[in-house]
């Protein structure tokens, strides 16, 4: 019996293999030419600790290159960073000479104080808010928090809330989020037994003091997990206007029952307000009160049962009723931020035995979301894409590396309306002004930038075994 073939009896396709130096990421060339426009390589070397004395060290902007060009691609752990360095293509187009295994990346981000991982975020914040910022005056900040699962018992990792896996360790950042900019604007690793509200006061006002000179917080959103006296105060003593949900305890719950007036939104949905004071506030606040209808079928009776779901938004806004509660449903856009963050990013990965490291890196991945989301607004001129979206539209595109002479060139594999779009991208890049990194040296010449400590090996006080 002659079987289904659907080649027809054409002949296979031969399979061969070349030394020649290949790569499928030839479509990073505009990010990595964004990177040198915008200076990134001189924050790095400014913001990141060195004090090696190998003479076959590998540089730590190098590294840290590497590990950025490990998440782009889709990595998701320290391993992943050896696809890199074993990528000739990939060294061409970072710049470095060489490139390090896993290991030399590990070894370097676990070593890592407190004071560094600092002074790493204060030196990217610079960029970030001389860049980003830069075209607007005014923005809304929301905060939030999120639960990132650990497998091992590195420093840190604590059992607490974790909804998906419950008993597991975990670390809880906190995120402090521009709606309008897209972008990560304050970011902190936590314990996973922290409470939400943990250190929220003291992170509001890091966010205030890192904020370019003449930006403003236009309002500030959160969930109930921000709900506190401590918040409410410290953001009214800045003049800061807010919107946060409120815990539906009981007494809210009846509160909000006996409101009076109530305004239909749709139909089973309606807003009222009121000025509501339990006993722990030293005055009355506003509280928007949204209510939605439900029907249940009770076993037995005729008829459908109506109720009510209620949900409180205390605020210092002066709009309308149904305005804030508008306003506040748009915080709902900063839990894509968070997604992309942990499942494009793997802001969840590059996990360390050492608290502070994981710290240095979590962080390093916020400076990239911003980067990222600077180069779509710029260069891709689309606000709407992922990093996943990128990366199988642009960044996936066959590159050989080759020579003219004694200059290296990379020849990438795209003709006809391929390559025309990617020298659109490469024509915006080169349109960009450099202004970051006279920014950068006006900083150091008035000393506002310190100098991060020498790093050293440190090593880690392992648990000790049951």
């Amino acid at each position: 019996m002659r079987g289904n073939d659907s080649r027809n009896g054409e002949r296979e396709v031969a399979i061969e293999y070349t030394e020649k130096p290949v790569s499928g990421w030839g479509g990073l060339v505009p990010m990595f030419r964004y990177f040198d426009r915008l200076g990134v390589r001189e924050y790095l070397k400014q913001g990141l600790p060195d004090g090696r004395t190998s003479p076959n060290q590998i540089g730590v902007v190098d590294m840290t290159m590497q590990l950025m060009a490990s998440i782009l691609t889709g990595g998701s752990r320290f391993s992943h960073a050896g696809r890199i360095a074993a990528d000739p293509v990939m060294s061409a187009m970072l710049g470095a000479k060489r490139l390090g295994d896993p290991m030399t990346l590990t070894r370097y981000f676990g070593g890592f104080v407190q004071s560094q991982s600092e002074h790493l975020q204060k030196t990217l914040q610079t960029l970030v808010t001389q860049r980003l910022l830069s075209h607007r005056t005014d923005d809304v900040l929301d905060l939030d928090s999120t639960v990132f699962t650990r497998c091992g018992e590195q420093e840190g990792a604590e059992r607490g809330y974790n909804p998906s896996r419950r008993g597991r360790r975990s670390h809880h950042p906190l995120l402090g989020m521009l709606a309008e900019s897209k972008c990560i604007v304050h970011s902190w690793l936590r314990s996973g037994n922290a409470s939400t509200l943990r250190g929220a006061k003291e992170f509001f006002l890091e966010i205030v003091g890192c904020l370019p000179e003449g930006f403003s917080i236009r309002a500030l959103r959160a969930d109930t997990g921000f709900c506190s006296t401590e918040i409410f105060d410290i953001l009214e003593a800045h003049k800061t206007p807010y919107a946060i949900a409120m815990k539906m305890s009981k007494p809210v719950q009846r509160w909000s029952a006996a409101l009076p007036e109530w305004i239909c939104v749709e139909p089973g949905l309606e807003v009222g307000e009121g000025m509501y004071q339990p006993h722990y506030w030293k005055a009355p606040r506003r509280v928007v009160v949204i209510r939605k209808e439900i029907r249940r079928q009770v076993k037995g009776v005729l008829f459908e049962i109506v109720d009510w779901e209620y949900h409180a938004i205390v605020t210092t806004l002066a709009t309308p009723a149904v305005e804030v509660w508008r306003f506040y449903n748009g915080r709902g856009d900063c839990e894509n931020r968070i997604k992309e963050l942990k499942y494009d990013f793997n802001g969840d990965g590059f996990c360390l035995q050492s608290f502070n490291g994981t710290e240095a890196v979590f962080r390093l991945n916020c400076f990239l979301f911003n980067l990222v989301s600077d180069f779509k607004r710029v260069v891709l001129r689309d606000m709407t894409l992922t990093l996943s979206t990128i990366r199988s539209k642009v960044f996936v595109v066959g590159v050989l590396l080759g020579s003219r002479g004694r200059n290296k060139v990379l020849r990438l594999g795209l003709t006809r309306h391929w390559k025309d779009q990617f020298e659109v991208l490469l024509d915006r890049v080169r349109s960009l002004t450099t202004s970051t990194v006279a920014h950068l040296q006006k900083l150091l010449e008035t000393n506002e930038l310190d100098v991060s400590s020498p790093w050293r090996l440190r090593r880690v006080n392992l648990p000790l075994a049951a």
